[in-house]
């Protein structure tokens, strides 16, 4: 019993990689609907690099890159997971309202150069290295120098 979870283990596992398939193209129509409409709305001056797709058994992950070094990433469904602007603003309309409220009124000389969403809760790296890191409402909850 024990040798055939072995065996389907290492069968889904080598199943994975055989599917995996990444794909790179400049084709914005290849990208969620959701995805898309972000690009255009807050993005639109941007350059693009590439887009890199990434499909697994189960979900397709895309990664956008900008010649200006921005990336974003985003999930099956179109929803943003990451936005590093590297060396400028993520766009506010991106961000929260509490967030953004709470970054302006604490630190009105720096930017959020990168969100992540990691699961229940916000990940904001400002420009002068600081990560803050909010509740999935916006709320702020703490630091990490």
């Amino acid at each position: 019993m024990k040798k055939y979870f072995v065996f389907l283990a290492v069968s889904l596992f080598a199943i994975q990689f055989a599917k995996a398939n990444d794909v790179l193209t400049m084709d914005m129509g290849r990208l969620p609907q959701k995805a898309q409409e972000l690009v255009k709305a807050h993005f639109a001056q941007e350059k693009l690099s590439y887009i890199k797709i990434d499909e697994e058994i189960l979900t397709t992950d895309y990664e956008v890159r900008f010649e200006s070094g921005t990336e974003i990433e985003f999930t099956s469904s179109g929803e943003w997971k990451e936005i590093d602007c590297r060396y400028t603003a993520v766009p506010d309309a991106v961000l929260l309202p509490g967030i953004a409220t709470y970054v302006k009124q604490n630190f009105p000389n720096v930017m959020v150069t990168k969100i992540e969403k990691d699961g229940s809760r916000y990940e904001v790296e400002l420009s002068n290295r600081l990560d803050l890191y909010f509740d999935r409402n916006g709320n702020y909850v703490g630091f990490d120098d």
